[in-house]
């Protein structure tokens, strides 16, 4: 496998203090990392990290340890915050941002419209209310994207679940996202993420 970072840019209003002098604060530079969506690898990481399906994400993809760890070294790169951009409507970006700065590691979930102030919802120990109920996150994910199929959009918009009560077929829903992103191995992903989404929920 081989893995390329891509060209850096900002996110107007995600700042973050410069590297050198904790006293200033600038927008922060990211990079984009879309291309991370095509290797099984990104998936295995992203089941076993923000989502906490861990031990379940080993065993749906095919990915060996020398793949997996060279993912993580490029996804936890501290000189280049890798980002997975999510096009919601129009102009209208959720720009998922690997924020990694030492001793205050975090997902980022950026969402991002011309005009507006940024929303940030911050994927960590303590991670609470987030923006999307399930109907909604259902919607951002049919949304018609040349990037991104259904399944990645599911997939990657799950953190961003409002606390709530899920649907009866919440499971069959999460099982067809897996089977569109490759996941083998379904139904104890699925019972893993309920579980987490559950814990998450109540």
């Amino acid at each position: 496998m081989s893995l390329t970072i891509g060209p850096a840019f900002t996110i107007p209003g995600y700042t973050t203090a410069a590297a050198l002098d904790d006293d200033v604060e600038g927008e922060a530079t990211v990079y984009d990392a879309d291309a991370v969506v095509g290797h099984p690898a990104f998936w295995s990481h992203y089941l076993a990290g923000p989502l906490g399906a861990d031990r379940e994400s080993g065993a749906a993809f095919d990915v060996t340890a020398a793949d997996y760890q060279e993912m993580s070294a490029l996804l936890n790169d501290p000189e280049h915050w890798p980002v997975v951009s999510v096009r919601l409507d129009r102009d209208a970006w959720l720009r998922i941002v690997y924020r990694n700065v030492e001793d205050d590691e975090a997902l980022d979930f950026v969402q991002a419209r011309p005009g507006q102030p940024i929303r940030i919802f911050t994927l960590d120990e303590d991670a609470g209310s987030s923006t999307m109920t399930w109907a909604e996150l259902l919607v951002v994910a049919d949304l018609p994207d040349d990037r991104l199929t259904w399944g990645q959009r599911l997939v990657l918009l799950l953190p961003m679940l409002d606390p709530q009560d899920l649907p009866a077929d919440a499971g069959e829903v999460l099982d067809r996202a897996l089977e569109a992103i490759g996941a083998a191995n379904r139904a104890a992903v699925v019972a893993a993420l309920l579980d987490v989404l559950g814990w998450r929920n109540h």
